[in-house]
């Protein structure tokens, strides 16, 4: 079974986001933050749906909705948000070693387990992060 990582281009949007979301006063509609961020709406849509789906903002919709966080920034550590966007597998095969005869079962078994612990280091890691840290002056 595949593992879902972190896609690193909607990671990245979705830290964005939040950061315009956390500067912003009351709600932000969704062409706005599109246009202050310079992406097309419909991708973007995208990214806040799984912000909205791990409770990291919430949505209103109408004519007055748009987006804001649930919780404060420093309360929302970037692990979390990393979570949040994990909605691909490994990209190209990512250390899959599976089908190729020339390792041994141990070499392949080492690979595995160093792509294992690579995602548990990037999280270990964001998790002492928050938005917060990311709009300190």
């Amino acid at each position: 079974m595949a593992e879902k990582v972190s896609n690193t281009r909607w990671f990245g949007m979705a830290l964005k986001a939040l950061i315009v979301l956390a500067s912003n006063e009351g709600l932000c509609p969704s062409g706005k933050l599109a246009e202050k961020l310079e992406s097309k709406s419909v991708f973007l849509r995208k990214i806040l749906t799984h912000l909205v789906k791990a409770g990291l903002i919430q949505a209103k919709e109408g004519r007055d909705g748009g987006y804001s966080l649930v919780k404060a920034p420093e309360k929302i550590t970037l692990s979390e948000v990393y979570e949040a966007m994990k909605v691909e597998t490994f990209p190209r095969e990512f250390l899959s070693v599976e089908s190729k005869e020339c390792f041994t079962p141990s070499t392949r078994d080492a690979l595995c387990e160093l792509r294992d612990e690579m995602e548990t280091w990037i999280l270990e890691g964001l998790e002492q992060k928050t938005i917060a840290d990311l709009m300190k002056k």
